[in-house]
């Protein structure tokens, strides 16, 4: 006779096998729970527990791994601030820190802080400066400089030093009258001429510019017998934006001779092949993002109005900006004898010009060639 001490046994044996028969064969995927009942002789017996059939039990999840990305919330923080665009432009030989600030529309300032110069003007053939956008130095001068506070220095007579005036120099470098200077200290010029340059020139009215009294060599830069009229220029009113960036070339061109008649000069010519020269330079300047009187092959204006077939004297102009008025007042803003750009413009020489447009490194700038030109 089996005591229930024994049956207890089987019973426990009994259901362990069904158990592990159950796990193998039951269609059923969910994963069974086991608990223990009271038989009604008062003998605990294992009975096997399954999830309702269609009803989905999430598994618990796993600890997250070494490669497992662990996602963070985002929605209180703000977009990450889009670096602004600079572009680098290689120091060929003859560029100048001046030069450069006129070609991409920014003070020379911007160009020492940008590449930490300090006050030093000087650049090297072989190196690479980064040019910053011109948008947060809209309405400074190509001249503005940096200066190095050297002992003994106060603000007012910095300012008094170079034609400035107290609230200036304050003003644009965001200081108090009362600011105590450090020597070595940097400092933002607002200038509007060279800095060696202390003494304003006479203000002379524009009239008509004398010609020169023997025809200068071809090819001559600028011929020293130019006269053109140093301060005081017109002003030309702005005109309304083109919409069409076709439309740029011309509209540049008309802006030039309205600049020429209000100095009592001739207008020029537009030449269609030395538009071609400007337009494709443009492209090649907008396709490298970078510009300057040299190709990336390395070719010089001559060669470039040579390859479309012009035959005659020949200059260029070039900037960066963001309307046909830019590219005009850039250019007329130039302070004599600093004024390589200007005396091309109202040039007494030259008879005629093309002009090529292509888009620039920042939005909304372009690429403005002007090749000017003498047939023979």
């Amino acid at each position: 006779m089996r005591t229930p001490t024994s049956r207890y046994r089987v019973i426990c044996r009994l259901s362990a096998l069904l158990l592990a028969l159950s796990a193998c064969t039951s269609p059923i995927t969910a994963t069974p729970t086991a608990t223990a009942t009271l038989q009604p002789s008062g003998t605990p017996a294992l009975v096997i527990v399954y999830p309702s059939p269609g009803v989905d039990t999430p598994a618990p999840p796993s600890p997250p791994t070494a490669n497992t990305a662990i996602p963070v919330l985002t929605a209180d923080r703000p977009p990450a601030a889009t670096a602004p665009i600079v572009i680098r432009h290689p120091v060929e030989p003859g560029d100048s820190l001046w030069g450069l600030a006129v070609q991409y529309g920014v003070p020379m300032a911007a160009i020492q802080l940008q590449n930490g110069l300090g006050a030093s003007t000087i650049i090297k053939a072989g190196d690479v400066l980064e040019i910053p956008p011109p948008d947060a130095w809209e309405g400074a001068s190509t001249y503005w400089v940096v200066y190095e506070v050297s002992s003994g220095d106060t603000l007012s007579e910095i300012a008094a030093r170079y034609g400035l005036t107290l609230a200036e120099l304050v003003s644009v470098n965001k200081l108090t009258a009362a600011d105590f200077l450090m020597v070595g200290q940097t400092l933002i010029l607002p200038l509007n001429a060279p800095a060696e340059v202390l003494v304003q020139a006479p203000t002379l009215t524009p009239t008509a510019v004398p010609r020169p009294s023997s025809t200068p060599p071809l090819n001559a830069a600028m011929p020293a017998s130019t006269a053109i009229p140093t301060v005081g220029a017109p002003t030309v009113a702005p005109a309304p934006m083109p919409a069409d960036i076709a439309a740029w070339p011309r509209e540049v061109w008309r802006l030039m001779n309205e600049t020429r008649a209000a100095y009592g000069l001739p207008p020029y010519a537009y030449n269609e092949t030395l538009a071609l020269a400007a337009q494709l330079h443009a492209e090649d300047c907008s396709q490298r993002g970078s510009c300057s009187h040299t190709g990336s092959d390395g070719s010089d204006i001559k060669t470039r109005v040579q390859r479309v077939g012009y035959t005659g004297s020949y200059a260029e102009c070039w900037a960066v900006r963001a309307s046909p008025q830019g590219v005009i007042d850039i250019w007329m803003n130039e302070t004599p004898p600093n004024d390589p750009h200007r005396r091309t413009v109202l040039h007494t020489w030259f008879t005629e010009v093309g002009i090529g447009v292509a888009p620039g490194p920042w939005k909304g700038y372009y690429y403005v060639i002007a090749d000017f030109g003498r047939p023979r």
